[in-house]
């Protein structure tokens, strides 16, 4: 697989850091590739024709709650709201956590006099580095909705209201990525831009992403926050792996102290 021209001789950074893909996606002049992206996750549903990207901090609505701060907020133009969070580490229970994102975005959309109908339609994109629901199969796309019955009650029939993505890169396989599968080639450039082919560089936003890439790859200041966020990632891990194993270590002192004492009782 051909290397992308002109970028043979650049360390490229990964779009799959929530700071580079802020860059590449999060703004308002680079709509573009933020509508192209939508629309190869969300196969037509809706269709995204316009959007308007947003400030990305949602305040605490009480004093001790909660504020969030997300990767990429944008309405389009059927005023849906989206939100992007890349994940490059394991933090816990996904679902729960935009689901949560979700409620914070609610209270500024209804107003007073409003009925709850006209809330609006509600989707929440996470894109992961690792794998986050633990399926043996291969499935690197997953939907969650809020669902309900004939009757009106929760669980069955799909609703577009409120839904959750889940897309787990570590599934991608970027080898049998297909121009004519555009969620392929633009999760092939979030896993793997330094290897995409070049044939995929025809399509007009992939090509100015990878342009941006390529200018963020050689920029020094996001360079070197790029490896700070990489180093706070490795420290997290390093620091959550150190504990898991003290623990460890201490269950079976306590495990092996207990078996000293019955045994001389």
């Amino acid at each position: 697989m051909r290397k992308v021209k002109n970028a043979e001789n650049v360390d490229l950074l990964l779009p799959s850091c929530d700071f580079i893909f802020k860059g590449l996606f999060g703004r308002e002049d680079r709509k573009r590739l933020l509508i192209s992206l939508l629309n190869a996750i969300l196969d037509g549903n809706p269709f995204i024709h316009d959007i308007t990207v947003e400030n990305t901090d949602i305040p605490k609505d009480i004093e001790d709650g909660k504020s969030v701060r997300l990767d990429v907020r944008a309405t389009t133009d059927e005023h849906t709201k989206i939100e992007i969070e890349i994940q490059c580490k394991d933090e816990g229970n996904i679902v729960n956590r935009a689901a949560f994102c979700q409620s914070k975005m609610l209270p500024e959309e209804l107003h007073a006099g409003e009925e709850y109908d006209s809330l609006p339609n509600l989707i929440s994109i996470w894109i992961t580095n690792y794998d986050e629901t633990g399926r043996n199969y291969h499935t690197h796309k997953i939907r969650f909705m809020y669902e309900e019955d004939s009757a009106g009650n929760p669980a069955a029939s799909a609703s577009d209201k409120f839904r959750i993505f889940i897309i787990e890169l570590k599934k991608i396989d970027e080898k049998r990525a297909n121009i004519s599968d555009l969620f392929s080639v633009w999760m092939s450039f979030l896993k793997a831009p330094q290897t995409i082919p070049q044939e995929f560089l025809t399509i007009k936003e992939v090509k100015e992403a990878m342009e941006g890439l390529i200018h963020l790859s050689q920029d020094p200041e996001a360079r070197r926050i790029y490896n700070l966020r990489l180093r706070a990632k490795n420290d997290a891990t390093n620091a959550a792996s150190h504990a898991i194993n003290n623990a460890r270590r201490e269950g079976e002192a306590r495990g092996e102290a207990r078996g000293i004492k019955k045994r001389q009782s």
